[in-house]
């Protein structure tokens, strides 16, 4: 197959031709500085190199042939991740009120905050696995809140757990409204049938993609979709894009994302056939280990779950699941997450049979204890509590102790690592609840966003 990679072809023609520089980047591809050989390829936009903010050329081509294979009307490259393009589809409902799942990544928290978006949060029952949107939920509260303007959903969560979305794609139409998606960790889903549904047929409006989460593409690496007779306009989504992007991409990442798409296209659906096998190989390998077990994770509203996130309950060890990690780490194996039960497994194209049996046989010599009872769960998040649409215009801030923030205007978004999802943002009232929750989560030893030294940044009385 001819893997055509427009903006790979574009830099390297460039790049070569550009022997003496006299413009931004400050190495001048000199590749005796800091990146070696890579600095040649980190160029500015010079003629030919086309434009990340108003592409005509190789840039609009690549993000052409992506759109095409993957059923999206268009595509948007990002080098600023997924919470760029986050927050550019957030833009698109400034001061209007959107509808959210309880648990939302950070960047989707402080898009409500510095977009004026009026916030309804549908709850989430306390279960041992980050939650997803339930179908049943979003329609009593679309009967309620007759004046949102947008659906916003994760798909799939941190888990891998995805929601029923062609049924809260149709929902949401019949409202009368687009389906925003956070999309994240679904970039692999249009390259296999293996796979749950990707947005683009599911009926999504617009969603944004990590290319780098499960493809091969380096940190920072995203994309902006918009969809096949979307409510939203393509020419409006670019342009709030462009409002968050950086004048000053890095043509490295470009080339990244470029090259990313162009190998799935060739030959995403053999190699996900292959680490879907070597996933389910190792699944059932784990549930010969006394004290592990792979859990089907299913629970209200999960319609499917990506298979190449593999979820190991390590509870019968006797260790945590944060104990497992730190031990894994010592033999240089390194998974994504883990709470006091369960690791986190992302498998992809960059992993190998012999990656699967090393992690296999460092877990299988694991020596077993008499643990203790397990109590603490993240994904259990406390109810959502009001949002003070006044605090924007609030300046005074300072820091308390979390046992002593209980009814004060949080004035940062925080949360707990995993699921990485915000428990209380900016301009929300911190509940005894929320509280204590982060302060549970602190005493376990998981990481916190938005708390330093057990304690927030709130909003001082006014």
């Amino acid at each position: 197959m001819d893997r055509k990679t427009p903006i790979m072809d574009a830099v390297a023609s460039v790049s070569g031709n550009a022997r003496i520089r006299f413009t931004m980047p400050g190495h001048k591809g000199d590749t005796g500085f800091f990146g070696g050989d890579m600095l040649a390829c980190d160029i500015t936009e010079l003629p030919g190199a086309d434009n990340l903010l108003n592409p005509t050329g190789a840039i609009l081509e690549s993000e052409r042939l992506h759109a095409e294979f993957t059923g999206a009307a268009a595509a948007f490259f990002t080098t600023g991740g997924s919470t760029a393009g986050i927050l550019a589809m957030l833009s698109l409902f400034r001061g209007k009120k959107v509808i959210f799942p309880r648990g939302i990544h950070m960047s989707a928290a402080n898009a409500i905050y510095m977009f004026g978006i009026t916030p309804v949060f549908l709850n989430a029952p306390p279960c041992d696995y980050p939650a997803v949107m339930d179908t049943g939920a979003l329609r009593d509260a679309l009967h309620v809140h007759k004046d949102a303007s947008a659906v916003f959903v994760t798909y799939p969560n941190y888990f891998g757990l995805c929601c029923d979305i062609e049924e809260i794609a149709k929902t949401a139409h019949r409202a009368g409204i687009p389906l925003v998606v956070d999309a994240a960790h679904a970039a692999h889903f249009a390259f296999s049938p293996l796979l749950p549904v990707s947005p683009a047929y599911a009926g999504a409006d617009i969603w944004t993609e990590s290319t780098h989460k499960a493809l091969p593409a380096m940190n920072q690496c995203a994309c902006l979709c918009v969809g096949r007779n979307s409510l939203v306009s393509a020419r409006e989504a670019r342009s709030a894009l462009s409002m968050i992007q950086t004048t000053s991409p890095s043509y490295i990442l470009l080339c990244s994302i470029d090259y990313a798409y162009a190998y799935m296209r060739d030959k995403g659906e053999q190699e996900i056939y292959r680490v879907v096998n070597l996933t389910r190989r190792l699944e059932d390998m784990i549930g010969t280990l006394p004290g592990y077990s792979c859990p089907d994770m299913m629970q209200k509203g999960v319609a499917a779950r990506d298979p190449l996130k593999l979820v190991i309950d390590v509870s019968g060890t006797g260790h945590t699941g944060l104990t497992i990690k730190a031990m894994l780490a010592g033999e240089g194996i390194h998974v994504e997450a883990a709470d006091m039960k369960h690791i986190l497994l992302m498998v992809s194209a960059g992993n190998t049979a012999a990656h699967l049996d090393r992690l296999f046989e460092t877990l299988r010599r694991v020596e077993r204890i008499r643990g203790r009872s397990i109590f603490f769960s993240p994904y259990a998040m406390p109810a959502p509590t009001k949002f003070s649409a006044a605090s924007r215009s609030w300046s005074h801030i300072e820091k308390l102790r979390l046992e002593q923030s209980p009814g004060r205007i949080s004035a940062c978004a925080a949360g707990v690592y995993p699921p990485g999802e915000a428990v209380v943002m900016r301009g929300q009232e911190i509940s005894y609840e929320t509280a204590g929750y982060l302060i549970e989560a602190n005493r376990q030893g998981f990481e916190l966003f938005g708390v330093e030294d057990a304690s927030i940044y709130v909003y001082k009385e006014r």
